[in-house]
């Protein structure tokens, strides 16, 4: 399969998928929400991207099964799969943020070899495969995506919401071998995007996250010159598990480069 033709479908899923969403955004002065078993919000949003992409990929794409954040498949065995968020900053959405995305990513033999990121406020698409240069559209503008870095500066992507001591501590010794450090708070797969188009160079987590999390920014990033690998900077593999969670990761610019800042 070449990646690159999957661009156009998945944009189509995806503009969709966030024209609900945005009409529920739009529409509800207040989101109304339930908990679910891991107490993390879910809305009719959600569901209803959910229910939209999952039937639009069994379509275009039946022999290519889905595993999604909000889905109730069985365990799948198949090494060719879809790893999606339907809704993937659900409390920035709730909050009437901006900075909630849809991820998509599809994964082969545990990597991911094409992943798309869409921002339905702003109608941004981000987009990178195996077999060509990741780049962002905007009313039908297109941009590639580039990584870059900097021996001096460090422009450091950060959680808006989860900033845990580890965190704070890898910050300062960043601190330390910087000659200036700044930090751009984000929610959602933006700080992913950020990393890809150049403005930021690292993105540290240290909590466990959903592989669907990272997925989709994971093959962006690949493909824009960066790369995710797990905290003892090894390759993340990703499965067809849905309880299985990525257990904290370095988003970089540079592989080599922040590999031996960071070791």
């Amino acid at each position: 399969m070449k990646t690159k033709d999957l661009i156009k479908p998945i944009q189509l899923i995806m503009e969709g998928a966030s024209k609900l969403i945005t009409e529920i955004y739009d529409n509800q002065e207040d989101i109304d929400f339930q908990k679910k078993y891991d107490e993390s919000p879910l809305t009719l949003a959600d569901l209803r991207s959910n229910d939209f992409i999952i039937g639009n990929l069994n379509n275009l794409y039946p022999t290519i099964p889905v595993v999604s954040e909000e889905g109730k498949e069985k365990q799948i065995k198949e090494s060719l799969f879809w790893l999606i968020d339907p809704l993937d900053g659900t409390k920035e959405f709730i909050d009437k943020s901006e900075e909630f995305t849809i991820n998509i990513a599809l994964i082969e033999d545990g990597e991911p070899i094409f992943g798309a990121i869409y921002i339905p406020i702003k109608k941004s698409f981000f987009v990178g495969g195996i077999d060509f240069n990741a780049f962002s559209e905007k009313s039908g503008e297109k941009k590639e995506l580039k990584t870059s870095f900097s021996q001096e500066n460090c422009r450091i992507s950060v959680s808006k919401r989860h900033q845990s001591t580890k965190e704070q501590e890898f910050l300062n010794r960043l601190k330390r071998k910087f000659k200036k450090v700044e930090l751009f708070p984000a929610g959602s797969s933006l700080k992913f995007c950020l990393i890809a188009s150049g403005d930021c160079h690292i993105y540290p987590r240290f909590g466990d996250v959903g592989q669907w999390d990272i997925a989709a920014g994971h093959a962006i990033l690949k493909a824009s010159g960066g790369n995710i690998l797990d905290l003892t900077m090894s390759t993340i593999k990703y499965n067809s598990d849905r309880n299985m969670k990525i257990n904290g990761f370095y988003a970089l610019s540079n592989q080599a480069f922040y590999s031996k800042i960071i070791q």
